[in-house]
């Protein structure tokens, strides 16, 4: 089949499914019904483990270049500050969170798309599709009123909340409606406020949030207005005003809105993943409240989980059930999202005393303590996102939750299914982040040695694990050493880890190995580097 996989949707979710894949080597077809790229900003916050996801694409700077960095959260209530909660001690090398359009980050992706050489195809709607045991017929319509009938061996619908894919697939997109109604500007606005903060007033009226955007005194204002309000189709830049100054108690003046809008709060999630040789991603596989702002990422999430499995399969490096794992791991993330941030948003939008009370009560109690900010934090930069039940995930570890620290109390060997620790190591070409490292999209295993490595052993497993698995598995030899022994006998990748950070952060205490999938979480683990083991790791999911 001469097209092995047909995008629909050229939003951020469909763009990185595509650059993912031509990084891969498989080149997709892209397509989109809008004529034009969007020009709003639509949804701004990129968070931590984006970034990293961006960083491994080669884009973060760029990102990061036209963003605003956003280092927490001050939390107002009656014109007090009553907490905040900062964002600066999360576990990444991007400690901060990053306010970009929507706009700039589809620029970025279509960028990085077309230099893989892969076109974006606008305006090319997707009407409906037939599907066998060999692949996707997708019935398109063009500009001009011709129809193409396009086959390809898979169809993923990246096409949003009211995907044609999904109701084409077949697919049940169910959910409720929250009682909570909406007003945005992007808008300019003179007041004396932090630009590297987040603020966020609760009053007897409401909630505003107030989000800092690149430029001078640019903001994003989002507000709730009464479940029984008609809501106004163009805000306009007096309803803004009226709800700054009687919510924040500022004499803020706002000028120049950019862009307004309004929306209800709608939850839907699909009740698969997949119909066939069809998937879904982004919005069109789960729509949740924007209040925390992870929808964007969540669906940019989806893309980079489905995109090495998808390759692997086509190019016939393992088996088609790999896929299955897709719905298995990303579908427990968007049920969590939907039901954290129903209940976020039905907090914020409470004006009963007695909430107003707990609301405030929390939000002492959350910023005080180091332990509960840090998993807060973690948590909405989607650090925390792990795959431990996912059928393809698996450790020979014993009594991993044994494994603690006894400085900050949290766990030091990550589990399996957790997202790889990131830290510094020493290469041969100098100190380098270790997902620099992990750059290219194969598996890659990390032989930890112990403070008495035994050096012909990590030699023989790295030799027999790149010889077995040329084309998917790289391999690391980690040692808490200054420089390379002469009596390791490996022409391969050596890290050298001199103060045993490297060790500390994955519970290395003796000699251990762990496996990192492409997309930077763990696939396996072993305390004692089994070669055996690993291999019957390696079987078990038919990594060929």
């Amino acid at each position: 089949m001469s097209l092995d996989v047909l995008i629909v949707g050229a939003g951020p979710t469909g763009l990185l499914l595509a650059a993912q894949l031509a990084r891969h080597g498989i080149k997709p077809r892209l397509i989109d019904q809008q004529p034009q790229p969007s020009t709003t900003s639509k949804a701004l916050a990129v968070f931590a483990r984006t970034l990293e996801i961006f960083d491994n694409l080669g884009i973060a700077e760029e990102a990061i270049k036209h963003g605003r960095k956003l280092y927490g959260a001050n939390i107002h209530d009656d014109g007090k500050r009553i907490a905040h909660l900062s964002i600066d001690k999360i576990d990444s090398f991007f400690p901060f969170v990053l306010s970009l359009p929507q706009s700039e980050t589809e620029r970025i992706l279509a960028q990085l798309v077309e230099s893989f050489g892969v076109k974006i195809e606008r305006p090319v709607t997707f009407t409906t599709l037939e599907q066998d045991a060999e692949g996707v017929t997708a019935i398109l319509r063009h500009a001009d009123g011709r129809e193409e009938r396009c086959r390809a061996a898979w169809l993923i619908g990246c096409d949003g909340a009211h995907s044609n894919v999904r109701k084409a697939a077949g697919l049940n997109y169910q959910g409720i409606d929250v009682q909570a109604l909406f007003v945005l500007a992007d808008i300019k606005s003179d007041w004396n406020l932090s630009t590297n903060n987040i603020q966020v007033f609760f009053s007897s009226s409401g909630v505003l949030a107030a989000f800092p955007l690149p430029g001078e005194n640019n903001w994003r204002l989002i507000a709730n207005l009464p479940p029984d309000t008609e809501l106004p189709e163009n805000p306009d830049l007096q309803l803004f005003q009226q709800l700054t100054t009687e919510r924040s108690g500022l004499q803020a003046i706002l000028s120049d809105p950019v862009w307004t809008s309004s929306f209800g709060i709608r939850q839907r999630i699909v009740d698969k993943c997949r119909a066939g040789r069809v998937f879904v991603a982004g919005d069109a596989l789960a729509s949740h409240s924007p209040v925390g702002g992870q929808g964007m990422n969540t669906g940019l999430q989806d893309a980079y989980n489905l995109a090495w499995k998808l390759a692997l399969v086509i190019k016939n490096q393992a088996p088609i059930d790999l896929l299955d794992s897709y719905q298995a791991e990303r579908e427990p993330v968007s049920k969590f999202l939907l039901l954290s941030t129903e209940w976020a948003t039905r907090a914020v939008v409470q004006s009963n005393p007695a909430i107003k009370f707990l609301r405030r009560l929390l939000a002492g109690v959350t910023t005080s303590f180091a332990p509960v900010q840090r998993r807060i934090t973690n948590t909405l930069s989607e650090l925390n996102v792990n795959y431990r039940n996912s059928p393809i995930v698996q450790e020979d570890y014993p009594l991993p939750w044994l494994s603690r620290s006894p400085k900050a109390g949290v766990s030091v060997a990550p589990l399996k299914g957790a997202r790889a620790p990131d830290v510094l190591v020493q290469t041969d070409k100098g100190q380098q982040r270790l997902y620099k490292v992990l750059i290219n999209t194969q598996h890659h295993l990390l032989l930890f040695g112990s403070k008495l490595p035994k050096y012909p052993k990590l030699a023989q497993i790295a030799q027999e694990i790149e010889g077995k698995f040329p084309d998917i598995i790289t391999v690391h030899i980690v040692l808490v050493s200054t420089k390379i022994a002469e009596e390791l006998q490996w022409q391969g990748s050596t890290l050298l880890d001199p103060q045993g950070e490297c060790h500390r952060r994955y519970g290395a205490s003796s000699e251990s190995l762990y496996l990192i999938r492409p997309d930077g979480y763990i696939g396996y683990r072993c305390q004692g580097a089994d070669v055996n083991k690993l291999m019957a790791y390696l079987q078990k999911v038919n990594l060929t």
